[in-house]
């Protein structure tokens, strides 16, 4: 293991999110610089702020970022085989409980983590501390020790000079009902008021972050985003827009059909 090379993005100054970001700004600059008959230079200035004041948090400490992703991913791939995939934010939603999704898409799959476990069934999200025998090829999990799961929502988001944030919005708040587990590991309803996609972005973004390693295709995760979508009374054509755009545009580095085989680590415990 000491030769493991670990492998974080770079991020790019053009990446995909900014032109696209840039090219809307340019839009909207155009249809000002005709309706309100703005200067040229007016209009450069105006996407030369857009374009620093979303560059520039991501620049700033970002040696010290890929130093911690690195680290995080050495440390995990030792522990378990393999590692997350890079995981972008701003950080600005967070779940302190497991999080139980029961998914047909799940059914006859297993995969174990350290955020993510796939049971026969069930998604569970920010499970708990793991303690992973390796000689037995067993791992147990304390689901009664809570941890904090943090998550950006609907992506892209970039933050915009760290005092606002741009990007896919998440929509209105509304109340839903999320599984959870209580002290004696049962099954308990519980109550939340959160936006409209929090529930579906919170577990397509954790089987995301280990997309290239769980038994699940990718292309069902992104149905099962899409359904969950559905599932918070999101309209239609809203969620089948952010579908489309998770489906061809999310992890491309990821065949839609190609999901990993069980892990062949046995579970102490799953609830």
């Amino acid at each position: 293991m000491n030769d493991i090379q670990i492998k974080t993005r770079q991020p790019l100054i053009l990446e995909t999110s900014i032109l696209t970001l840039l090219i809307v700004g340019a839009v909207l600059g155009t249809a000002a610089y005709f309706i309100f008959h703005c200067s040229l230079i007016t209009l450069l200035s105006v996407l030369g702020i857009l374009l620093v004041g979303v560059q520039l948090p991501r620049l700033v400490g970002r040696r010290t970022r890929l130093k911690r992703s690195r680290e995080a991913k050495k440390k995990e791939l030792e522990n378990w085989g393999f590692h997350s995939r890079d995981r972008e934010g701003p950080w600005i939603n967070y779940i302190d409980y497991p999080l139980i999704k029961e998914s047909k898409y799940a059914m006859g799959k297993r995969f174990y983590s350290e955020w993510l476990i796939i049971d026969d069934g069930k998604i569970i999200v920010n499970p708990g501390p793991s303690k992973l025998d390796s000689a037995s090829g067993t791992v147990t999990y304390d689901y009664s020790v809570r941890r904090t799961y943090a998550w950006d929502g609907c992506t892209p988001k970039r933050f915009f000079f760290w005092f606002a944030i741009l990007g896919t919005p998440d929509w209105w708040q509304v109340a839903e009902t999320v599984t959870t587990l209580d002290d004696k590991n049962s099954y308990v309803k519980k109550s939340v008021f959160w936006q409209q996609a929090h529930h579906a972005s919170l577990v397509h973004d954790a089987l995301y972050q280990y997309l290239d390693s769980i038994p699940i295709a990718k292309r069902d995760v992104d149905r099962q985003f899409f359904e969950m979508l559905l599932d918070s009374v999101m309209p239609r054509v809203l969620a089948r827009t952010y579908h489309f755009f998770v489906r061809h545009f999310g992890a491309r580095d990821i065949k839609e059909d190609d999901p990993k085989e069980n892990t062949k680590l046995k579970v102490v415990f799953v609830p």
